[in-house]
């Protein structure tokens, strides 16, 4: 689960820039073609379990989970598995109650040295997420309501799961999570002699033996060398090379397994033969690069220069614009644990600020919609009845006066002893060079000042951005929530225990509605507890909701694409010449 140049006209710049990424390539499609996509920030690694963002998106590549979402009927396919699961209901034995998956390894499917995937790479994952020794992994978050693995003696691709309650992803969770090759990423075999239930036990103490191999599994496994140098699995590509602030590049592998099946489901083909990610962070230079025809591929163009060159008759016949609704919410993820926006009063004052018009119209150029919290509006259980929240100045400033703020030193700031401390109404908005999210700060502060915020921007690079919201070193960040296509599981966000609660939002009765969406029995009573914590999300605003977002891709027209609302909108190994 985390971001170089373009060719120039001049002779010159384009040899030197060739030294490491040649400058426009020829394509022979008898012999497969090279696609170069655009990343506007550097993955901080290709690391499945770390990975974040753009890593997500690369690595999807390279390793595969037994089944992934279909990019058109947004239905579970089986990838390394032959097909779905059905759970089967247990009324008797140790898992009364819950629920038996029974799966099977494909037949032709290997690693790159030819080893066959088994149940035992399977076991392996879950294992290494759960080593205490591996730190920043939310995986777990949805293990809890796994039992059992049950491996079969006589056959090694077979694999009995057991969940003992009616966790509503159940079939998610234990399928749609990329799988790790034991003998790369363990070859000490270290692993193998610790068991799930003793890992999984919080209560386990172990023997300074024993730790010492949990640590030793952990430092290797977290090392360099498998963040950005030796990335292996079951996908079509692998990894071929990383210049950092450049490109990643992947090839398709020769002789791949997945190639032997007769009807593959779309998560099996791929047809580029090499993948180019060019790293460009600035988005004028972006534009320019796929201009000259040096990228094929821009997501996240910034919405006005999008709309201009839609409309350009010298662009449009060249190149496809694309608008795929996403699976995805922009918001700003405020940090409940700071001292002044620990108060819901003052969260909600701070949202109604917001010059949510402006944002709409000058910001996206109409391309997307608001909404109201976390729950995206395709879904069943959106709460219709909440409206979006408005700008509005004078509720801002009632809701700091009704919690106790005043400009008592004259500097125009409202202030408040809290902890015997006298703190001004001053927080801070991190954000990195992108564009779309410097001229959101602009709107922010300008009209929070309004009501006497005073906040501050503070610009860092993508990686210490990404390092201050893993470790809570923020006050304001702007956020991309992303859904998959399945019902949410709103525990990893906003449990009051959960690693991955970045706001560090506390509510009981929000923790007591999100365990009942979990176990909920009916889907009645699902959404009846899904339209409650929106109900609480929305008068607590742990997080200030936007929009959801129409993604802005523009593709050379050499290409044929298929859109997604899956993130990033498009699949980098569908892609085809045309007329092939």
């Amino acid at each position: 689960m985390i971001k170089k140049g373009y060719c120039f006209i001049t002779v010159s710049v384009c040899l030197i820039f060739n030294l490491s990424m040649s400058c426009k390539r020829e394509e022979d499609p008898a012999s497969g073609f090279s696609l170069n996509v655009r990343l506007p920030s550097e993955p901080e690694n290709l690391h499945p379990l770390f990975s974040k963002g753009y890593g997500i998106q690369i690595n999807g590549l390279i390793m595969l989970p037994l089944a992934e979402f279909d990019p058109l009927s947004l239905e579970l396919s089986p990838l390394l598995i032959t097909e779905i699961p059905v759970g089967e209901e247990l009324t008797s034995g140790d898992h009364a109650g819950g629920k038996l998956y029974k799966m099977n390894f494909r037949p032709e499917a290997t690693w790159d040295n030819g080893n066959p995937i088994t149940a035992k790479d399977y076991l392996f994952t879950i294992k290494a997420a759960y080593n205490p020794h591996i730190s920043g992994t939310s995986l777990t978050n949805y293990f809890s309501f796994l039992s059992e693995i049950v491996l079969d003696s006589t056959d090694p691709k077979a694999l009995n799961i057991f969940v003992d309650s009616n966790y509503i992803l159940s079939l998610d969770a234990i399928t749609n999570f990329n799988i790790y090759p034991a003998h790369v990423y363990d070859p000490e075999n270290i692993m193998s002699g610790f068991t799930l239930d003793e890992l999984r036990d919080p209560e386990k103490q172990w023997t300074p033996e024993q730790d010492t191999l949990l640590k030793q599994f952990a430092t290797q496994f977290e090392s360099v060398q498998f963040l950005r140098e030796k990335i292996e699995g079951s996908g079509p590509y692998q990894f071929d090379s990383w210049v950092t602030g450049e490109y990643i590049r992947l090839k398709r592998k020769e002789n791949w397994w997945g190639d032997k099946l007769t009807d593959p489901p779309l998560g099996l083909q791929a047809y580029p033969q090499e993948i180019n990610y060019r790293i460009i962070t600035d988005a004028a230079t972006a534009e320019a690069a796929l201009k000259a025809h040096e990228t094929d591929v821009l997501a996240e163009m910034p919405p006005a220069s999008f709309m201009k060159m839609k409309n350009d008759p010298e662009w449009k016949d060249k190149f496809e614009f694309i608008t795929p609704s996403l699976l995805q919410i922009n918001y700003l993820e405020l940090n409940n644990r700071d001292v002044v926006l620990s108060d819901p009063r003052i969260r909600k004052a701070l949202a109604y600020t917001i010059d949510y018009d402006g944002i709409m119209n000058n910001l996206l150029m109409g391309l997307g919609q608001r909404t109201i919290g976390p729950i995206h509006p395709q879904r069943s259980y959106f709460h219709k009845d909440l409206k979006p929240i408005s700008q509005d100045l004078s509720q801002s400033l009632a809701l700091i006066k009704e919690a106790g703020w005043s400009d008592t030193n004259g500097n125009g700031t409202p202030d408040k002893f809290i902890n015997g401390k006298l703190e001004e109404l001053t927080v801070t908005m991190k954000i990195t060079n992108k564009e779309e999210g410097q001229s959101l700060a602009s709107i922010v502060k300008d009209n929070a000042r309004k009501a006497g915020f005073d906040v501050q921007i503070e610009v860092v690079d993508p990686s210490q951005f990404n390092q201050d919201v893993r470790q809570y070193n923020f006050d304001i960040v702007p956020m991309r929530g992303r859904a998959n296509p399945t019902v949410d599981d709103p525990y990893s966000a906003f449990y009051s225990t959960s690693t991955g609660n970045r706001s560090g939002f506390k509510s009981q009765q929000a923790d007591d509605a999100i365990n009942e969406i979990r176990t909920a029995e009916s889907i009645a009573e699902r959404d009846s507890n899904y339209y409650e914590l929106q109900e609480i999300i929305y008068n607590d605003q742990p997080g200030i909701y936007l929009y959801v977002p129409l993604e802005r891709i523009v593709v050379s027209k050499k290409y044929k694409v298929i859109t997604s609302s899956r993130k990033p909108g498009y699949f980098e190994n569908l892609f085809q010449l045309q007329g092939n």
